[in-house]
């Protein structure tokens, strides 16, 4: 736990927490999914410089978004998810025992888009059920901010619920989704802070390659489970962050909100620390 639990005040401090997160877990995703017949050094020494390569472009990405905030300019959030999915990608074939070049994912709310570059090029689609199940539950409760959406590349919906003044909040991001209180839908700052949080659930679906192994010889003995494997994009990654964000949180004292990891990187790059 306290791997996460480093508070990140600069971004020499940002950058090595992302590029050891790549080069850690991407190295232990391709233990996991080497096979027998690979020698293991040879698999540790190629995951670990392209796990801490998609981390750094991670970075990178999270500094795009920053950059964002100050100049006030919506066009840097596409730039930003753009390179975000590049280096989320690298570091899930880092995980994968891939080269790095061989998959390419981009996530639209609950949609992912595979391109597939090994051999022959592809383009895959692949619901997201978390994250569409978040989706469905929000849109009836809230207005769907197109413009945001369109802007951002992420699904922002607005509210005038009392739960944010109850709670002291301005916006809070779900699996693939964005609640902002209506009040502050054009406060560059909170957008970013809540992007951040989407990045950070990028980020662990690094934990999902480690499943690859026995999903793919389920599929091959289960109709069902080749279908969902081929349709859906099981987002088992929460099931991890989730505890970790909440072993992080003070619930009892708010002047440590931004005591937890999560909470931290997201003020860090969004400008919302204080």
């Amino acid at each position: 736990m306290c791997f996460f639990s480093n508070a990140q005040a600069n971004d020499t401090e940002a950058a090595l927490y992302n590029v050891g997160f790549g080069a850690v877990f991407g190295t232990v995703g391709a233990i996991i999914n080497k096979s027998p017949d690979e020698h293991l050094g040879k698999v540790i020494k190629k995951s670990l410089w392209q796990g801490a390569l998609g981390g750094y472009i991670t970075f990178e990405s999270k500094r795009i978004l920053r950059e964002a905030r100050r100049q006030e300019q919506w066009e840097y959030f596409w730039m930003a998810k753009l390179v975000n999915a590049a280096g989320t990608s690298i570091k899930e074939n880092a995980a994968l025992n891939k080269d790095f070049y061989d998959r390419w994912h981009l996530n639209i709310g609950f949609s992912r888009l595979e391109f597939n570059t090994k051999d022959e090029f592809s383009v895959k689609y692949k619901l997201m059920p978390v994250a569409f199940t978040y989706t469905i539950g929000i849109a009836l409760q809230t207005k769907f901010e197109l413009e945001k959406t369109l802007k951002t590349g992420e699904f922002i919906f607005s509210s005038n619920t009392d739960r944010f003044t109850e709670t002291n909040s301005r916006g809070v991001a779900f699996p693939g989704n964005i609640v902002v209180y209506s009040p502050y839908i054009n406060d560059f700052k909170l957008i970013t802070h809540e992007v951040i949080h989407l990045y950070q659930s990028n980020d662990f679906s690094v934990f999902n390659t480690y499943f690859n192994k026995p999903i793919k010889a389920w599929s091959s003995n289960s109709k069902i489970i080749n279908w969902v494997d081929k349709h859906l994009y099981l987002e088992f990654h929460y099931l991890i962050q989730k505890p970790i964000y909440i072993l992080e949180s003070e619930p009892t004292d708010s002047s440590l909100y931004y005591n937890n990891f999560f909470e931290h990187e997201a003020g860090y790059f969004g400008g919302t620390l204080h």
